[in-house]
């Protein structure tokens, strides 16, 4: 009994962060008694740290009136949520649902679970609503394979469930997106890592990162894998994805776009609502909302609704976190960036009318690396993933734009042992205009391109882009000036280094990678 009322304390970590270290005697009984004595500790200092509500929840004497807790199950084990179960409401629509819960259709993933509870109670919401997944809450978010309960380090999912004075809802935001561009930066106490030691925050007034120590925005990054997946997934091509996000954001959120186009949202679709700011839309809205997740196992929408939940339960007066100069300067990089695929379409002249005269000098670098990989680890990858990862890591090291980057060719050499398998990989870096005619940049290029450094930090980046077990040796470069009528070699350069890459095999960090498999992903 002990063990058990142990085991279903919601809080149990911080208790247990606060225990001295236990020593048990040799005997068996007298062994099982002090683990019993060590349990009660637990459970009673568990108790001691919830709040008069908390301990009401959990003794069932809050009603759903003034607290519901609704989770969107498929087939995950909702074990953990049973001490919640007075105020409780599961929707399922998996094949293995509780007597109490209420069977949906599986579609519409947790966004349609969601509007479906709003519209089908809206004249009757409890005072404040928790929606989840069903998923047990945990620290961050690894990956589909290895998962994570889109916790914040330092927060539990009690800090959902009581309504703090003057508040209308709780998010806490663990990434930001530059909607037109899919750009993302991840909030650095955000767990994406299983080695990742995070800074804990106090979820009470840790909605947004305070910009100082350990807790704070990451720098905005590419993610084409997420770009890409949103194409396919959507129907939309590349080159109309911006205005296709933006007709998104008018159409459904119906809300002027904040700052810089930058919007917060909390990864995993986990967030608190009061009864009065979801009032602040019409049931016809929501119910508009729902129509359109309504169809489709795996909705298109259904992502993209993740990015939004903030704003579109209510209509909030203002951002959930102040802008930064991250912010405003993403808006710009956009701008250079469709500028860029502009003048790849035009044949290489910047957007408006061509200038008379000697057509714009275009640098190109070719370059080669030997590489000595995993031959199990490369097994288990398509050439298209191994293609992408190399070129991101290219891209991220030498600071590029990936579009610039294009791994053309990977040959495979000699196998040693079954185990090693010999490569050579060759790229192509594309300059833009803008960029080749600044010469400094290019000359820092050729130069990183010559470091000796430079294998090192390639094998680490790609290593963490493909998962891939490898090092790199002899990078080699050359840079040539491309005109419409001529071409010229100028220089070439070569770092050769030969470095292992860590004991530590297949751990995918880069935020491409985490942010990736997070939009791929979810409870239905």
């Amino acid at each position: 009994s002990s063990i058990r009322l142990l085991l279903e304390q919601p809080n149990l970590h911080r208790s247990i962060h606060q225990l001295p270290a236990l020593h048990f005697p040799k005997q068996p009984m007298a062994k099982f008694t002090a683990l019993l004595a060590s349990l009660t500790t637990l459970v009673a200092a568990n108790a001691e740290e919830r709040s008069g509500f908390l301990s009401d929840v959990y003794s069932g004497k809050v009603p759903k009136s003034k607290l519901e807790v609704v989770l969107a199950q498929h087939e995950e084990d909702i074990a953990w949520s049973k001490p919640l179960s007075a105020v409780r409401t599961v929707y399922c629509k998996g094949s293995h649902c509780d007597a109490d819960a209420i069977r949906l259709p599986n579609v519409g993933r947790e966004g349609h679970t969601f509007l479906h509870h709003i519209v089908n109670n809206y004249d009757s919401l409890s005072d404040w609503t928790v929606f989840s997944q069903a998923d047990k809450p945990s620290d961050g978010y690894v990956d589909h394979k290895r998962g994570g309960g889109h916790l914040l380090s330092g927060s539990s999912f009690e800090d959902y469930l009581e309504q703090q004075q003057d508040q209308d809802s709780l998010f806490l935001m663990t990434s930001k997106v530059h909607l037109p561009s899919l750009r993302h930066a991840l909030r650095s106490s955000f767990k994406v890592n299983p080695l990742q030691i995070a800074a804990k925050i106090h979820s009470k007034t840790g909605v947004c990162p305070k910009d100082e120590g350990e807790d704070v925005w990451g720098n905005f990054r590419e993610v084409p894998q997420v770009r890409h997946y949103l194409e396919r997934k959507c129907g939309v091509e590349e080159s109309a994805m911006s205005d296709a996000l933006k007709t998104f954001w008018d159409d459904f959120v119906q809300l002027p776009m904040p700052a810089s186009e930058v919007v917060h949202y909390a990864q995993g679709a986990r967030f608190a609502v009061s009864r009065d700011r979801v009032h602040q839309r019409s049931k016809a809205y929501y119910q508009q909302l729902l129509d359109a997740v309504s169809s489709d196992a795996d909705p298109c929408l259904n992502y993209l609704f993740e990015f939004v939940w903030y704003y579109i339960m209510g209509t909030p007066a203002t951002a959930p976190c102040p802008f930064s100069s991250d912010d405003s300067a993403v808006g710009k990089v956009e701008g250079r960036v469709l500028h860029t695929m502009e003048a790849g379409v035009s044949g290489g002249v910047s957007m408006g009318e061509e200038e008379e005269g000697e057509p714009p000098a275009l640098v190109v670098i070719t370059a080669s690396m030997k590489m000595q990989v995993d031959a199990g680890d490369a097994a288990n990858l398509t050439s298209d993933e191994v293609k992408e990862g190399i070129s991101d890591g290219i891209a991220e090291v030498l600071d590029l734009n990936s579009d610039w980057v294009e791994v053309d060719d990977i040959t495979s050499g000699f196998r040693r042992l079954a185990v090693w398998t010999d490569w050579t990989v060759t790229y192509t870096i594309s300059l833009p205009e803008e960029v080749s005619m600044n010469n400094t940049r290019v000359d820092g290029l050729m130069a990183k391109l010559g470091s000796p450094s430079l294998a090192d930090e390639l094998t680490t980046v790609i290593k963490d882009k493909t998962g891939l077990y490898l090092s790199i040796s002899n990078v080699q470069a050359s840079m040539a000036t491309i005109t419409q009528t001529s071409t010229t070699v100028t220089t070439t350069t070569t770092a050769d280094k030969t470095v292992a890459s860590g004991s530590i095999r297949s751990t995918i960090t880069s935020i491409f990678a985490i942010v990736a498999a997070i939009m791929m992903h979810g409870s239905f």
